[in-house]
């Protein structure tokens, strides 16, 4: 996998990605994450790739966490994951990005803890809120593969 590649899968999380997301629900308004998200770069802030367009798709979100991410880099280049199971904090392979392997966990409070460990030894590690019904907000580190820290803030809006 390439240095595009590592950097586009960076981008996410994640919700690696991703899919940390908080159970909350709204007044009157039954809040999901399942849906397709959109990465909203105007409001991110620090991201490993900043050109890579992000979209991922939430299916389920209850025993089992289900979700595709899917990014596409500045040059055109397509990299996309999928994670289908439970948030047991296992770490495995994920489907479609040879190399690259994951582990989420639910946490106490609803939230997941999303881990993405790359073929380079590049690491990210994300938590994302559930901040309105059509809004995620997501905080990361993302250590690349000469152990370099980078902190940063995604924004996902709901489509």
């Amino acid at each position: 996998m390439g240095s595009s590649m590592r950097g586009s899968f960076a981008g996410l999380l994640g919700v690696g990605c991703v899919f940390l997301l908080a159970g909350t629900a709204f007044a009157g308004d039954p809040a999901s994450p399942v849906g397709t998200w959109v990465h909203n770069a105007k409001e991110s802030i620090n991201m490993p790739d900043p050109d890579t367009a992000q979209t991922v798709e939430i299916r389920r979100y209850d025993t089992v966490l289900d979700y595709t991410w899917t990014g596409v880099s500045g040059k055109g280049e397509k990299s996309t994951f999928s994670y289908s199971m439970a948030a047991d904090g296992k770490e495995r392979e994920l489907p479609g990005s040879e190399g690259l392997r994951g582990s989420m966990t639910r946490t106490p409070s609803g939230v997941i803890d999303a881990k993405l460990f790359f073929p380079d030894g590049s690491s990210e590690d994300k938590y994302c809120i559930l901040s309105s019904p059509t809004r995620l907000t997501c905080f990361a580190t993302f250590i690349d593969s000469a152990g370099k820290i980078s902190l940063f803030k995604q924004i996902f809006d709901k489509r």
